[in-house]
């Protein structure tokens, strides 16, 4: 991918797609040649390189005439293996289901993302059956962390290409799954964004479960910003209905220890908790309270 296009921003792309500065088509074909000259191989597991041409071109003519599906129309994204994509096998990241039958359609959500417009580019790896918050895979490789410089370390799991695929800029966005940090955990070990909707905003059709009670969905992003608008997309929205507010007021915890110390109001110091009178919590958490105001500086 030229140095224009890798590593922007959904929001950053979509402002060049729209006014014509980018064609759809050539920016899945820097996609592609950005994911074949990348040094980890682990990241992707298949490449829809033909689905992801027709609909790049299919988003070209629409932007052209002035059908522009929305923001999200022409931009690459890429799919985390646990989803349902026609003609293509849903491993689950294992080689136990590499043989069985591919899909007979895409999964609700990978339909929701492509009636906006988005451009499936291919599937990522992850932890096998997606039992595991370190991301290893020891069938088709473990991805490389891209935000380490100077020596692999891992991902996260068990999103680890999804997480992969968008800090080393090679796509804008990928999807995650998430039973116990699955996004999250990515997000956070690769300096990107990750949201883990509440279980039920999504329609689950399509995707192959670990936990039926517990899975949930989210994107993986550069920006909270795209998030949002993907989150609309998913739920069949043209348009965010979450608008920006001012951080003047909100509340925060900022994480510090291992331990819940002053993460509440009224909730004791380390020094008087060690009285009689304050009970010592168990050791779950990190942070202090930190309330933002017009002269905050953090």
């Amino acid at each position: 991918m030229s140095i224009e296009y890798k590593g922007k921003s959904i929001a950053s792309l979509a402002a060049m797609l729209q006014t014509g500065a980018l064609a759809p088509r050539d920016l899945i074909e820097a996609t592609f040649d950005a994911i074949a000259n990348h040094s980890d191989r682990a990241v992707f597991t298949c490449l829809l390189q033909d689905r992801a041409r027709a609909e790049a071109d299919a988003a070209a003519r629409r932007l052209k005439e002035g059908r522009s599906l929305g923001l999200l129309d022409g931009v690459p994204f890429a799919w985390k293996d646990l989803f349902d994509i026609e003609g293509v096998t849903t491993t689950a990241g294992s080689v136990v289901l590499s043989d069985q039958e591919p899909a007979r359609t895409d999964a609700d959500v990978v339909k929701a993302l492509a009636s906006s417009g988005m451009v499936s580019v291919g599937k990522t790896n992850m932890s096998e059956f997606a039992f595991s918050g370190l991301g290893l895979n020891p069938h088709y490789g473990t991805p490389r962390n891209p935000a380490s410089t100077n020596e692999d370390r891992i991902t996260g799991g068990s999103s680890s290409g999804s997480a992969a695929a968008v800090a080393a800029g090679l796509v804008p966005a990928a999807m995650g799954t998430d039973t116990g940090g699955s996004i999250r955990i990515p997000a956070a070990f690769n300096g990107i964004v990750g949201y883990k909707a509440t279980r039920g905003r999504y329609s689950m059709r399509g995707v192959y479960p670990l936990a039926k009670s517990l899975d949930s969905l989210g994107p993986l992003t550069r920006t909270v910003q795209d998030a949002i608008w993907i989150d609309a997309a998913m739920c069949g929205l043209t348009a965010p209905q979450i608008s920006r507010r001012p951080l003047v007021g909100q509340r925060f915890v900022i994480a510090e220890t291992v331990f819940f110390d002053g993460a509440e109001e009224g909730w004791p110091t380390p020094s008087k908790r060690r009285s009689s009178v304050w009970p010592a919590p168990a050791p779950l958490f990190a942070g202090r309270l930190f309330r933002s105001s017009p002269t905050s500086s953090r």
